[in-house]
């Protein structure tokens, strides 16, 4: 499934509750569930929820990197690589949302409990 963030530039990230990732061009991921943050050699495992803010700090490495690779796979678990060489990977949650990504227009992806994905495309104008 396109995520629509290769491409795109990391320009700010935010932790309340969530993780919040600004990317260029209107795009930003919200994770909302544990996740794995692989950087410079390092794992972290982060909890927006229960974890310290300054836990979170190793993200500080991943802004104004520039996302090569966004997949999702069957069975909802989000992985993304930046040009650094860092990545994020979310697991679904089998009761809560773990992660949206969102965009331009409307379009929205949503990791549903269990790991089911519900997906809105951007508005187009219609003739």
């Amino acid at each position: 499934m396109d995520l629509r963030l290769k491409g795109k530039t990391l320009l700010s990230e935010t932790v309340e509750y969530s993780a919040v990732l600004h990317f260029s061009d209107g795009y930003m991921a919200r994770i909302e569930s544990p996740f794995g943050l692989d950087i410079s050699g390092k794992h972290y495992e982060l909890s927006p929820e229960t974890d310290p803010q300054e836990s979170f700090q190793p993200m500080k490495g991943l802004l104004q990197q520039t996302v090569t690779t966004a997949d999702v796979d069957n069975s909802g678990v989000l992985s993304l690589v930046f040009s650094n060489g860092a990545t994020i990977r979310v697991e679904p949650d089998n009761d809560y949302e773990a992660w949206t990504v969102a965009g331009p227009d409307g379009f929205l992806i949503v990791s549903m409990p269990g790991g089911e994905l519900a997906v809105w495309e951007p508005k187009t104008d219609s003739p």
